[in-house]
């Protein structure tokens, strides 16, 4: 989302919506609140977000009847990233000062004005718990009584409470201060200081925008012009009513907070005026109705009918796939040198392997999850390329599945199938690890040298220590990050069924497939065991990447 591009058109929707108030003056109050609202929503719902929403739908439908024979070559295990996302250095591309000083100016005026707000608010919060529950009549809503206010006053959002003046009761009469109370009720009932906090987080964000401040001011004089419409429909005499603001005026305040709905707010004069006139919105004429169903179409069915009929397309479809600058494969003439990892210098890749190593990195998959098994594994390619030194690894898996796509003339799909494997589950006296805590970090086990403890929070390494016992390290990491270890070691899938969601320290040694007899370990199973879990067969989902074709001899250079 493009902010600028919404903060234009939030703008040029509060200005539809003002055109829309202009035929409605004579009509209820109520109704241009809730427009002057709908203009304060929209800087908080970009019509992108309407149009993805139709994408996503659309997708949704399409995908429900598949084209028939169709072949999806995966490009989503890692994150699509357009070409020009890859910046190469013969052309830099510098941000430059501006941006970051716009964004932190912007966040110094947003958490001022929420840190202005919350003091108001809490000041009137400490108001409400040092008040009295009031004597006077009972209403549907809790009412008390407070020395330390001078105006009538709604607070709260979800459990409102009517806040009233200590001695109120002396300075208005029976029906004035019945008018008043009515009034505090309307805005209860219209749920007005919701509205007030929505359009005070639209503040928060948007402080620099005149507009939103200009449509503060609207909503309040709409807001407090509904309730008064609301409270001579009731019943009340204006003159009453109207004497009964005047009073209230006379010791008054501002409301503590502006979430607090008052009675003295708006435009007093234009108030008392109307007020005394008598004069009550007309109810919507048909034709002004077709004006706002019209107005709602075109803001929320709009942008909608666009995602439905132009889906924007996911995943590999957004851009064509990036590729290597040049890109080598043949077949190794060393068939007995073998690396299970890329060797990368700048923007030069080496890497002497074989497929199931390439395939692996390339969709980031465990080699097991690969199925079925492929022709010609056991032989070695050598793979030469080039690209842009700042290309990061989730680009660089991105090139790989274009390699071998081109050259291999790969086609892949997942599917999601039961596998064999192990439950990672607690022990019968329940696990023995340490759980991290803040600012404690045990000292690394005794075979872990020359490495600083600090380096290895938040990992699991594991490693083989001599000829046939290997160890495995833990240092403030999730069961999560446990499971995928073990996978690797097991080759097989293991499942975190241990209900544990903090983080731990363990260590363990263990004796690998090599190990002699009379090593002093036990197996992987056995050594999980001394952290109080336990390892057992499991059948469960697992996501696996079927090839459904590749060639064993790639294409010429």
């Amino acid at each position: 989302m493009n902010p600028l591009a919404h903060l234009l058109e939030s703008t040029v929707f509060a200005g539809a919506v003002w055109l829309a108030t202009l035929p409605l003056r004579r009509n209820r109050a109520r109704t241009r609140h809730a427009l002057w609202m709908a203009a304060s929503v929209k800087f908080l719902v970009p019509f992108a977000l309407i149009v993805a929403l139709g994408s996503h739908v659309a997708r949704r439908d399409s995908a429900s009847v598949p084209p028939p024979q169709m072949r999806f070559v995966m490009a989503d295990a890692a994150p699509a990233v357009p070409i020009s996302a890859v910046v190469h250095p013969a052309a830099p591309v510098r941000s430059g000062w501006r941006p970051p000083v716009l964004w932190l100016v912007w966040l110094c005026g947003c958490v001022s004005m929420l840190i202005r707000w919350y003091v108001r608010w809490h000041r009137a919060a400490l108001r409400l718990r040092e008040s009295a529950p009031w004597s006077g009549y009972q209403l549907s809503v809790p009412v008390v009584s407070s020395v330390w206010l001078t105006e009538p006053g709604v607070f709260g959002v979800v459990h409102p409470v009517l806040m009233l003046p200590a001695g109120i009761e002396e300075h208005l009469s029976a029906a004035q201060l019945q008018a008043v109370m009515a009034h505090e009720i309307c805005h209860i009932r219209h749920r007005d200081n919701l509205a007030a906090v929505v359009h005070m987080l639209v503040e928060a964000l948007f402080w620099f925008h005149p507009l939103v401040w200009w449509m503060g001011a609207r909503l309040l004089e709409e807001r407090e012009r509904a309730c008064d419409e609301e409270v001579l429909q009731l019943g009340s005499d204006p003159a009453v009513y109207a004497e009964s603001i005047l009073r209230v005026c006379q010791w008054c305040l501002q409301p503590p907070v502006p979430c607090v709905s008052g009675i003295t707010g708006a435009d007093l004069k234009g108030r008392i005026r109307s007020i005394m006139s008598g004069a009550a919105g007309h109810r919507l004429e048909p034709a002004k109705k077709l004006l706002l169903a019209g107005l709602a179409v075109a803001a929320v069915g709009g942008p909608l009918a666009i995602g439905l009929t132009h889906p924007v397309k996911m995943g590999a479809q957004t851009a064509a796939p990036l590729r290597f600058d040049v890109a080598s494969v043949k077949v190794s003439t060393d068939q007995d040198v073998l690396s299970t990892r890329l060797s990368r210098s700048g923007g030069r890749i080496r890497w002497s392997t074989q497929l199931l190593y390439l395939i692996g990195y390339a969709y980031h998959i465990e080699w097991w999850r690969i199925s079925p098994e492929i022709p010609g594994s056991g032989r070695i390619y050598d793979v030469e390329a080039t690209t842009d030194p700042s290309a990061t690894d989730s680009q660089l898996r991105l090139m790989f599945q274009a390699l071998l796509a081109d050259r291999f003339k790969m086609a892949v799909h997942r599917v999601t199938k039961d596998v064999d494997g192990y439950a990672l589950t607690p022990a019968k006296n329940g696990p023995k690890m340490q759980e991290a805590k803040e600012g404690e970090m045990p000292p690394l086990p005794e075979w872990v040298h020359h490495t600083d403890p600090a380096g290895m929070e938040d990992l699991v390494v594991a490693h083989l220590l001599t000829q046939g016992v290997g160890a495995i390290t833990g240092r403030r990491v999730t069961m999560l990050q446990f499971t995928e270890e073990l996978q690797r070691l097991l080759g097989t899938a293991v499942f975190d069924q241990t209900g544990l969601t903090g983080k731990y320290y363990f260590a363990l040694l263990y004796a690998t497939g090599d190990s002699p007899p009379e090593a002093p370990v036990s197996d992987l199973f056995s050594a999980v065991k001394q952290l109080g879990l336990k390892l057992e067969k499991h059948k469960g989902p697992v996501e696996v990447l079927v090839v459904d074709h590749i060639e064993k001899t790639p294409t010429e250079n």
